[in-house]
């Protein structure tokens, strides 16, 4: 898969058996979120439009040669809350590369991807966190 061929990226967070983060994010700009990856899950659901700048940063920060180690890596030994991050990405050519990770909070040696796509996911959150404010306010009014 090629970063230029990406066209929709979606993260999702289940801690705890709970949905505590789903981000949708589209190469035109269209954008999906619910929650903020932490306990309480923040059940919130909102969709709109964005710049598109979110996509472009965080297609930025990927490297190619991530793509060939797409696959489900289930810790033998979770430790603590129990989390799966589900990363997926779609071309243009509807191919996916998904990377799914079940682990603990306090589970160690998790290998170099997990802490790549920690970044990865935190800079997505950061990303959108005022968006995500700003759509939630209007529902509440």
């Amino acid at each position: 898969m090629k970063k230029a061929d990406i066209q929709k990226i979606r993260i999702d967070i289940v801690s705890n058996h709970a949905n505590s983060l789903t981000l949708l994010l589209d190469r035109d700009g269209a954008i999906a979120r619910q929650g903020t990856g932490k306990l309480p899950a923040d059940d919130v659901s909102v969709r709109g439009k964005s710049d598109g700048s979110a996509f472009n940063s965080l297609i930025s920060m990927l490297d190619e040669r991530i793509f060939p180690h797409a696959a489900v890596y289930d810790h033998p030994h979770k430790i603590g809350i129990p989390i799966t991050w589900s990363i997926a990405f779609l071309d243009n050519k509807q191919n996916t590369a998904v990377f799914e990770f079940r682990f603990g909070n306090e589970t160690a040696d998790v290998g170099e991807l997990l802490p790549f796509f920690d970044g990865f996911i935190s800079q997505a959150v950061a990303l959108t966190d005022s968006w995500y404010a700003k759509e939630k306010s209007k529902i509440s009014k």
